[in-house]
């Protein structure tokens, strides 16, 4: 068997197998966090306890956000490594988050600690 036929099989396997890692990995929810933002915001979403300032809690009252929207903002948003503090290890990393509501820019200062997340300030405008 020649190289072009052995390269062949080995394209079509291996595009086979993608295809079936892929759909496993969908059907069982499974996340692949490689990059700097998408591992900084699972850290921060999966913090058992969430506290808000006081003008974090007036901003989401004021714009009728909850904990839904606040868990997609997780999700969806960018952090901005350079505006955050994250050389800093005690008591805990600072990083600011910024993301988009249909209308909204959020922009978010969340102290990322080792059994918690502190939403120190939360910014909301309109487009």
């Amino acid at each position: 068997m020649n190289l072009a036929k052995r390269s062949l099989y080995f394209l079509v396997g291996m595009s086979i197998g993608t295809v079936i890692v892929l759909f496993i990995a969908k059907q069982k929810k499974i996340e692949f966090p490689y990059g700097p933002d998408a591992r900084t915001l699972k850290s921060i979403r999966v913090k058992e306890q969430r506290f808000f300032s006081i003008q974090a809690q007036q901003m989401l009252r004021a714009y009728q956000l909850d904990s839904l929207k606040i868990d997609y903002l997780l999700r969806a948003s960018d952090v901005d490594f350079s505006k955050s503090d994250t050389n800093v290890k005690i008591p805990c990393q600072t990083y600011q988050i910024n993301g988009e509501l249909k209308d909204l820019l959020v922009s978010m200062l969340i102290e990322r600690c080792d059994s918690f997340a502190r939403f120190k300030e939360i910014y909301i405008q309109k487009k």
